[in-house]
């Protein structure tokens, strides 16, 4: 009877047994082969894989087996496997360069997934709602890729989140709300995208964060100024970046900035935030703190200095504080940056064992002498302190040191520049050269001569000694620097022959406005002329193919005239020049031929004169004015000339007497007075043998002058630019400015003009509806003011009107003969002074 129960009974288990294999194991090679699927899915959208990590790893060949679907996929490279699940829980594809739009939709399958990591590659696509079904996820990382899209509110309910990094993407829109939910977080880093939102949200609903980035985004609103604002995250947050934001409002009250304890790194730089620092000396863990480029103001805390907080790191730069910083005791500082404040006072006090790494304490107010004694700052390699009022001498401690920066740019340092001589080591027969690859010593009162030593500063790369007053011969030692990258020695008093060889590393050289001569070695022709003129007027570049030829030299590179852009802008120069003298030559022909054949109609009636003069012409810009008595002064060529000449003619147009507002336009509206009396002819005659004594074309006539009589305004409305940085000067100041007529020609009128600063300048006022563009002259006159050259005048501004009269050029005033003069043998006296943009009535 039992044995047929037995019997019975283990037929029943065999048989449940095979029931049960025969259903349960699809089911569970079903479950498997799901997550295969999944994966081979995702895999569809990685366009490039450029290791071949995937391409030979995830494919169907490797779980064509049965055996392979009744396991985890973890040939597949990245995939990691549960054995107690026999499930997928984590999937790294960190930098592998992948790239292509993913469909993370092809991952909710993955049930048991915990660890989805894909930072450091080129994945595109949007993050999708149905991710917020994958609960059982800890750690997501899809940073340094390129998703867009806004974030979902369902990436929320991933309760088990403990990390969530979505920083350098293109994520844009406002963060949604429901972050509370997520009590297992420990990062939550944002950084790099554009997602906006409410700052206070986060304080508020975070609770147990320890790292917080969101920089670099357009956060707004205001930190909690109440304590009761801030939650649990207070006691819990190590690492808050808030940086490059919009945020505004109040720093943190000292009770609030009281609640974290546990701070570490606190940055907030780069936003709007005021008004003054509390207390940080309850902050025992602080290691960090950036507020660099805000609005705070008040004096430095002097907690932050000493060593009762051991900050590492301390960056108040681009504020408004203000007080003097008269000791900065602090052993763990490495990094101290106080630039673009407002402190005043001399050089702080050191601790006697600085730690500190870098010091900027840049454009500030602080003045006096530096320390003579710089030992105790042994691990220093970069110093700023430009743009401030320091004075004396450079410290020669500051080159025994080991610094790789040095920048002492915009004080008033003086005397000679201490370079550090060969530093020889015992076992050593070649020099040890120092550590500093830039140095900066621009716009002091450096003088003497440039030591040879400079050669023994061996690692530089960068050397800037411009406006300074240093002297003698620039030392050929400077080839020892082998590795230098940009010299600028401009702006001193330099002079002798530019070294035969420098080093072959420059990409940037700049000696103008020095006193150098000779012929520019063939090793550094090839940079532009702007990297040797202005100044340097003996220095020539030779014309390629003639180097010895000194005859055939130009100190203007004219290798740069192979390019048409270059060809242009010298067909345009030698067109302007050109047309000045004959301009000059055409004048005086067509006057002695006009007053030939019509001498009566210059010597007829007044009105009949002002008609030919085109003294009524446009009269909306210009009013006629009677002068009681004429000017005294008598000129070989006369302004009744200057004015009537038919300067059209050099197109053909003969029989056209030119308005005298197109040709003699002083500003939007100047009132011009023509003198109302008969000309008087003068008693001077041509010399003996001159083209014009023997010329049947030329008339022995020289007329009374017209004036130039101008009332002027207050100042010029336009604007004024500079193509030359050493000049300095207002359009008003330009507009009182007492001129003289110089000469006309077909471009317009030029004046001699002399500035309230005792400087002179030639000015071009160009003709009406010569310029149209103001773009194209902008560029053309960039393109002309760059060239230089011995018997070039250069071009140094230029003004731009809100009318169209109002274009002048402003170049160098050359004091030298008329062309008349080397002409003809006939000196032209100047047109009797006045300030041709006086009188201007805006209309």
């Amino acid at each position: 009877m039992f044995s047929n129960c037995d019997s019975s009974s283990s037929s029943s288990i065999i048989t449940f047994s095979l029931l049960f294999l025969l259903f349960y194991t699809p089911i569970f090679v079903c479950c498997n082969s799901d997550e295969v699927r999944a994966l081979l899915e995702f895999k569809k959208g990685i366009q490039s894989d450029p290791l071949k990590k995937i391409t030979t790893t995830w494919n169907s060949t490797a779980v064509s087996t049965a055996a392979d679907l009744d396991s985890c996929p973890t040939s597949f490279h990245g995939v990691i496997c549960d054995d107690s699940y026999n499930s997928v829980v984590s999937i790294v594809l960190d930098n592998l360069n992948l790239a292509g739009e993913l469909k993370f939709s092809t991952l909710i399958g993955l049930k048991m997934l915990q660890n989805l990591s894909l930072q450091g590659n080129n994945f595109t696509g949007r993050l999708v709602p149905q991710l917020g079904s994958m609960s059982n996820l800890q750690y997501l990382d899809l940073s340094g890729n390129s998703f867009i899209g806004r974030i979902p509110d369902r990436i929320h309910d991933l309760w088990n989140l403990q990390y969530l990094n979505l920083s350098h993407n293109q994520f844009s829109g406002g963060y949604p709300a429901g972050i509370r939910n997520l009590q297992q977080l420990r990062v939550f880093d944002m950084h790099s995208n554009q997602l906006w939102g409410d700052v206070g949200l986060f304080f508020s609903e975070l609770r147990n964060v320890e790292f917080v980035d969101l920089s670099m985004n357009k956060f707004s609103g205001q930190l909690p100024v109440d304590s009761s604002l801030v939650s649990s995250m207070g006691n819990t947050i190590r690492h808050l970046n808030l940086s490059r934001n919009l945020l505004g409002g109040k720093f943190l009250s000292n009770n609030t900035l009281a609640l974290f304890q546990s701070l570490v790194v606190l940055d907030l730089g780069d936003n709007m935030i005021g008004g003054e620092l509390p207390s940080f000396a309850s902050l025992f863990n602080l290691r960090v703190l950036r507020l660099r480029n805000n609005q705070l103001y008040g004096e430095v805390p002097v907690e932050l200095l000493t060593t009762s907080i051991h900050l590492i790191e301390l960056d108040l730069s681009g504020n408004g504080f203000s007080g003097f910083v008269r000791g900065i005791n602090s052993t763990t500082l490495e990094l101290l940056d106080l630039s673009s404040n407002r402190l005043t006072g001399s050089f702080p006090e050191f601790s006697s064992q600085s730690g500190l790494t870098s010091l900027r304490i840049s454009n500030n107010s602080l003045e006096g002498r530096l320390p003579s004694e710089w030992r105790q700052f042994s691990r220093l390699s970069k110093v700023d302190l430009s743009i401030n009022k320091f004075s004396g001498p450079i410290p020669p401690a500051l080159f025994s040191l080991n610094l790789i920066d040095l920048n002492l740019s915009r004080n008033h340092f003086n005397e000679a520049i201490p370079f550090p001589e060969s530093m020889v080591g015992e076992l050593l027969a070649e020099p040890v050269f120092a550590p500093l690859e830039s140095l900066d010593l621009s716009e002091n009162a450096l003088e003497g001569d440039l030591s040879t030593d400079v050669g023994f500063l061996g690692r530089l790369k960068s050397l800037n000694l411009a406006k300074n007053r240093l002297s003698g011969r620039i030392p050929s030692s400077l080839v020892r620097i082998d590795g230098l990258e940009s010299l600028d020695l401009s702006n001193n008093k330099f002079e002798g022959h530019l070294p035969g060889q420098l080093p072959t590393s420059l990409k940037a050289l700049n000696v103008t406005y020095n006193s150098l001569s000779g012929t520019v070695p063939e090793n550094l022709r090839r940079f532009p002329p702007t990297s040797f003129y202005p100044g340097n007027e003996k220095l020539v570049i030779p014309v390629e193919g003639s180097p010895n030829d000194a005859s055939s030299s130009i100190s203007d590179g004219a290798g740069h005239h192979r390019s048409k852009s270059s060809i242009r802008v010298a067909f345009i120069l030698a067109s302007v020049g050109a047309a000045l003298m004959i301009g000059f030559v055409a004048l005086a022909y067509y006057r002695a031929q006009f007053h030939g054949s019509s001498s009566n109609k210059f010597n007829g009636s007044t009105a009949g004169r002002d008609v030919k003069l085109g003294r009524f012409g446009r009269p909306s810009l210009f009013k006629s004015h009677a002068r009681s008595e004429p000017s005294e002064t008598s000129l070989s060529f006369s302004n009744t000339h200057l004015l009537t000449s038919n300067i059209s003619s050099l197109s053909g147009q003969a029989d056209h007497v030119p308005d005298i507002s197109e040709h003699a336009s002083v500003v939007a509206a100047s009132s011009i007075n023509l003198p109302d009396k008969s000309v008087v002819t003068s008693a001077r005659k041509s010399p003996p043998g001159s083209p014009l004594s023997c010329s049947p074309r030329f008339i022995e006539t020289s007329e009374q002058p017209i004036t130039l009589d101008v009332y002027s305004p207050d100042r010029f409305a336009g604007e004024l630019y500079f193509l030359d940085a050493s000049l300095a000067f207002t359009a008003e100041q330009l507009s009182r400015a007492p001129a003289e007529v110089l000469g006309r020609s077909s471009h317009g009128t030029l004046y001699k003009a002399t500035l309230s600063s005792g400087q002179t300048l030639t000015v071009k006022w160009l003709r009406v509806g010569l310029v149209k563009s103001k773009k194209e002259f902008a560029k053309e006159l960039k393109k002309i003011g760059l060239l230089r050259h011995p018997n070039m005048v250069s071009l140094r501004a230029y003004y731009w009107g809100p009318r169209e009269q109002e274009r002048l050029i402003l170049s160098d005033y050359i004091d030298g003969d008329s062309l008349s003069l080397h002409l003809y043998g006939l000196p032209i006296k100047s047109f009797p002074m006045a300030r041709p943009w006086d009188g201007v009535k805006w209309v």
